[in-house]
């Protein structure tokens, strides 16, 4: 009787510890569960504000481009402020991008700012070239060149070539050759009269000032006369936005974590 009232008791003393490891056990793998669930969704959350950073980013870096492109079609008091403001929300989405990581597409990122950082430095110098080389086209012959006799548009295809070709004329002589520029664009018709509405795609008189003072200082004049279909590819943003999406693809195929968000295109 004692030693069965003792296996007994032994008995019933292992079935509350096997009990008690069960629930023990049993919060052990909740709270893991649970620590892995929660872990799961700090990745996932993380992993979404990437994909909306690098969208954010995208999207302020091409506008940037896209402003340097129209700056000379804009009014020439707006443009220092509108390049301002989307040089101000590119530096600020990069920011952005460097808090989140991963640092293999941040470095991309910043190379992508860099780029615009070096467009920005003659962007509104080229914005002035762009837009009086554009306002002397329009006052081209509209028939036959060979044959035209209106002294206005042979002003105006002369100054539109000596403008395209400024960057190879010999320094000394270049005083010279600003002033028969500036009569050259004054009998071109392409200045607007005193006092007269200004029309679109005509030059005024702060607009002339303004490009002979480029003109002057002729710094890097080939990214300030090219056409945007041949400045463009030598700038290298192209290049540099694609190593961007690139780098942000392969980071979510080797991590596995294409769900977390849509990757920028």
């Amino acid at each position: 009787m004692a030693l069965g009232a003792a296996f007994s008791g032994v008995a019933a003393l292992a079935a509350v510890m096997v009990a008690r490891w069960q629930t023990v056990f049993g919060r052990r793998v909740a709270l893991e569960s649970v620590g892995s669930q929660a872990a799961v969704e700090r990745e996932l959350r993380l992993e979404a504000q990437r994909c909306e950073a690098w969208t954010v980013f995208l999207r302020a870096s091409d506008a940037f481009a896209d402003v340097v492109w129209r700056l000379g079609e804009i009014e020439a008091r707006s443009r220092a402020e509108v390049l301002r403001s989307r040089s101000e929300a590119l530096t600020e989405a990069c920011s952005g991008l460097r808090v989140l990581g991963p640092e293999c597409v941040v470095r991309h990122a910043e190379a992508v700012r860099e780029r615009c950082a070096r467009m920005e430095r003659y962007a509104a110098r080229r914005a002035v070239v762009r837009s009086a080389l554009r306002a002397l086209e329009r006052r081209w012959c509209p028939g036959n060149a060979e044959w035209c006799e209106d002294d206005a548009h042979g002003c105006a295809f002369v100054a539109h070539d000596m403008l395209e070709r400024w960057g190879d004329r010999d320094e000394d002589e270049r005083p010279d050759d600003l002033d028969f520029l500036e009569d050259l664009i004054r009998g071109s018709g392409a200045l607007a009269d005193d006092g007269a509405p200004v029309e679109s795609g005509v030059l005024t008189e702060d607009d002339l000032r303004r490009l002979l003072a480029v003109a002057g200082n002729p710094v890097s004049w080939d990214h300030l006369a090219a056409e945007d279909r041949w400045l463009r590819p030598r700038t290298g943003f192209d290049e540099e936005r694609g190593a961007f999406v690139a780098a942000v693809r392969d980071f979510l195929a080797d991590g596995g974590r294409a769900g977390a968000g849509r990757a920028p295109a």
